[in-house]
């Protein structure tokens, strides 16, 4: 049987989606029926309670439109008492207000409206995989309604001036996952291996839409390689252009991307932020459908736990800008210089000795969408710790296969596995048995004892010396006074935003929320501050003038010394011939050639868990 859904959104200045759900007789053969709503969207896993957005719920006989007794019996669901003797179909209405514009969540005003199924529709508990037909009805000034569902030919939608288009999706799962954005945005597409790709682009666009759709197709033809095969019948980039919000969520057949404009306009920000697409669209494969084990089937009222975050979430980051690269939108310098950025981050911050990858991917419900102040100590992201991860199984295969394997063969061979053969999800132990029989188990086991499950260091210079490579920095700055705080400005104020463990900052006993008015009895803002710390030298002693809890104080602090955040990558002086065909294995160019690096600086987005004085 089908229930049907229906959107409305017949006042988009009110923010409020108007919802409709047909339920028929054969599916609720009981007295009463308990509709829920999702608490998280798959691909975020916070619990984002959608249900606090929903108003008016309430139920009729659809044929009588006499009401029937509804009431909520938890936070997210409601239950309706129905008439059995009766045999007719149920109706619920209820609105939800959507004005929260990021990808987890759904978004309307007068200018276009973008839904994430799992935060606006209901579903019949126990029903969940009934096939469904979706009715949007879009705001009159509006044309273009994209979304990855089938479309489907309804009477009811049939007539030159009726704008009301219908889709249907196999089960609720379908439904959430495809995301709709109506309004009046422009569409272009592209084929790849005869496969058709649609991208849907709202707001202006700050660059040439040719060349963005362009690196779009060469990102697809990159990425499919990697599997061997274009899992999908059609895609579809949903794109909205910012003024400054960011972010990407996954789909099955398609991927909604918020990019803001400032970052697309220099060639530089533009090549990073080509990683947002190409991580996005190789979920396709990786988490939608090679998933961990926990991932799937979707329990949208609790949360759903996996130690191999990592594998679905960080060895996409690493494949991400690597794919760039391969793609040749990135060139070597390119993507070295991205590289180092995560690089960084994993040297610079104490986290990464307190959580390993699969320990970061297991409490990604706590801890990673709910950061404080002490994040920065204490939560090593498995975005950055796969990526690296990924890295070095991936220059390990290379090496112990003398360039005959590498991590494709991995995926590949996990993908073929578990979703093609076997349609379910997998283990982190399959993925590390896949790993051991392409090269051997003493080729890889450190890799996951030390960094997968353990919380060593990562020997940086070992495996880029595998391709002739090493670490180095771009300049000989001298030594520079270091605090170990990360501001921010509170009401005009100068706030210590976080401190980090081990510093001068925390023996002084600095604490965040403090307002920091003075150095050495100057008065300091946002601008000076991290200006006069870095031209002391380390060792030098500095009075600090606080304000806690409108208490004034005086704090004493010897300064440390600050890191270097200017890695770089640079060839090794000894490069062996092996090395080199490393190199160019996986670089594709030759050790010999030139290294041309980009002259800007990191992007402030990426770098800003460094923004430490």
């Amino acid at each position: 049987m089908t229930i049907q859904y229906s959107v409305s959104m017949n006042s988009p200045e009110t923010h409020y989606f108007e919802m409709e759900t047909l339920v028929p007789p054969s599916l609720h053969a009981t007295e009463k029926i308990r509709l829920i709503m999702p608490v998280w969207t798959p691909g975020s896993y916070l619990v984002r309670e959608f249900s606090r957005n929903v108003l008016e719920l309430k139920a009729t006989e659809k044929d009588t439109g006499e009401p029937l007794k509804c009431y909520k019996d938890s936070k997210n669901s409601w239950i309706v008492e129905t008439r059995r003797d009766r045999n007719s179909t149920i109706k619920v209405q209820y609105r939800v207000y959507a004005f929260e514009y990021t990808v987890d969540t759904s978004y309307l005003d007068t200018r276009h409206g973008v839904i994430n199924g799992a935060s606006v529709f209901l579903y019949v508990d126990g029903r969940q995989n009934e096939e469904i037909l979706l009715t949007i009805n879009p705001y009159s000034k509006w044309k273009v309604i994209a979304t990855s569902l089938d479309k489907v030919d309804v009477p009811e939608n049939r007539g030159a001036d009726n704008k009301s288009k219908s889709y249907k999706a196999s089960n609720f799962d379908m439904l959430v996952d495809s995301p709709i954005e109506i309004g009046n945005q422009d569409i272009e597409s592209f084929e790849v291996e005869g496969v058709e790709h649609k991208v849907s682009m709202f707001g202006p666009k700050p660059i040439p839409s040719n060349k963005f759709v362009s690196d779009l197709k060469k990102i697809v033809e990159a990425e499919w390689k990697v599997f061997g095969a274009i899992p999908y019948k059609h895609y579809l980039f949903l794109v909205d252009f910012s003024g400054g919000v960011a972010g990407g969520l996954e789909h099955l057949s398609s991927t909604h991307c918020i990019a803001p404009r400032l970052r697309l306009f220099p060639e530089a920000e533009y090549k990073l932020m080509m990683g947002l697409f190409s991580h996005e669209f190789f979920h396709a494969w990786n988490v939608k459908r090679m998933r961990p084990q926990g991932l799937g089937p979707f329990n949208y009222s609790s949360e759903t736990y996996t130690k191999s975050l990592w594998i679905a979430e960080g060895i996409t980051s690493y494949y991400d800008d690597y794919i760039l690269r391969r793609a040749a939108i990135y060139n070597v310098g390119d993507y070295l210089d991205a590289f180092c950025i995560t690089v960084n981050q994993l040297k610079f911050l104490p986290s990464i000795s307190f959580e390993s990858a699969e320990e970061s991917s297991f409490d990604t419900w706590i801890r990673h969408y709910r950061p404080n102040e002490n994040t920065p100590n204490t939560h090593s992201s498995y975005y950055s710790q796969g990526s690296i991860i990924g890295w070095m199984l991936d220059m390990e295969i290379r090496k112990s296969s003398k360039n005959s394997k590498s991590l494709d063969d991995a995926m590949r061979k996990l993908y073929e596995k578990t979703y093609v053969k076997e349609g379910r999800g997998y283990t982190g132990r399959e993925f590390e048995e896949i790993c051991e029989e392409l090269v051997g188990k003493s080729a890889t086991e450190e890799i996951f004892d030390t960094r997968v499950r353990g919380h060593e260091p990562v020997d940086f210079d070992r495996y880029l010396g595998y391709a002739g490579l090493r670490l180095g920095t771009k300049g000989t700055s001298s030594a520079k006074g270091y605090l170990g705080v990360k501001m921010k400005v509170d009401s005009g104020k100068v706030v210590v935003a976080s401190k980090l463990f081990s510093t001068p900052a925390e023996k002084c006993g600095i604490a965040a929320g403090d307002e920091i008015i003075a150095l050495d009895n100057l008065r300091v803002d946002s601008s000076t501050l991290g200006f006069y710390i870095s031209n002391k030298k380390p060792g030098e002693i500095i009075s600090i003038l606080i304000s806690r809890d409108d208490y004034l104080e005086s704090l004493e602090a010897t300064l440390a010394e600050a890191p270097q955040f200017d890695t770089r990558i640079y060839k090794k002086d000894n490069a062996t011939s092996e090395e080199k065909e490393q190199f160019k294995h996986w670089m594709l160019q030759d050790w010999d050639s030139v290294i041309e690096y980009p002259d800007y600086v990191a992007s402030p987005v990426r770098m800003k868990t460094l923004d430490f004085v």
